[in-house]
């Protein structure tokens, strides 16, 4: 947005551009019939919750030409192809953007991010929990040769131990409302399943039961 002093100078100032993030849908041969189908309503409701926020991010879906492969991974109805804001990338993500502008979000990852800069772009890799395997995206990051990082859950979730493996909707949430102006707190607070929180607390009370 150009400020009133800025137009009234004659300054012509450069609008700061969200990061981007975008999911990686060249996994297609790692799933089943039913974890392609359950990500391709992840990405609806994805691309919705971007739209959705106050300050959405720069969302891209990159691996297009191999999420082809199998069209049951894609909205039903074609969709995608019509989303406003959303850009379509037929390459992989290490493909299209340069290596040092990708930083490749892995649970597995030691190291947590701290800022979304807009110099980069965050790949979010289009798996569904079930098909996930130890180490899946941290290898994949690692071999393209990006930065890998973690969502840091351990510092500021509701619980350091809960459950590391989100879904892409969430991750895309939660990625969202810090560019929106919520701290990471208040970001995983909203978003974060409730029932990895009770999951970790029945945990812990069949632990005091059992001593």
């Amino acid at each position: 947005m150009f400020s009133h002093a800025a137009l009234l100078c004659g300054v012509h100032v450069v609008p700061v551009m969200p990061p981007g993030v975008s999911v990686e849908l060249s996994f297609g041969s790692a799933m089943n019939a039913r974890e392609r189908k359950s990500l391709s309503h992840q990405l609806v409701r994805a691309y919705g919750a971007n739209r959705a926020a106050a300050k959405p991010l720069q969302l891209s879906f990159s691996g297009l030409a191999e999420a082809e492969r199998y069209p049951d991974m894609l909205p039903a109805d074609g969709s995608l192809s019509r989303w406003t804001g959303a850009h379509r990338v037929l390459e992989r993500a290490e493909d299209h953007w340069d290596t040092d502008e990708l930083v490749w979000l892995s649970p597995d990852a030691s190291e947590p991010v701290s800022i979304l800069s807009p110099s980069m772009t965050y790949v979010v890799c289009g798996l569904v929990d079930r098909s996930v395997a130890s180490g899946a995206s941290l290898e994949r990051g690692r071999m393209v040769g990006a930065k890998c990082m973690r969502l840091p859950l351990r510092e500021y979730a509701p619980r350091s131990d809960v459950h590391p493996i989100l879904s892409v909707v969430d991750v895309v949430k939660i990625l969202a409302s810090v560019n929106s102006g919520q701290s990471w707190t208040e970001a995983l607070a909203a978003t974060l399943p409730k029932r990895y929180i009770r999951r970790r607390e029945m945990e812990e009370t069949r632990r005091r039961i059992a001593e």
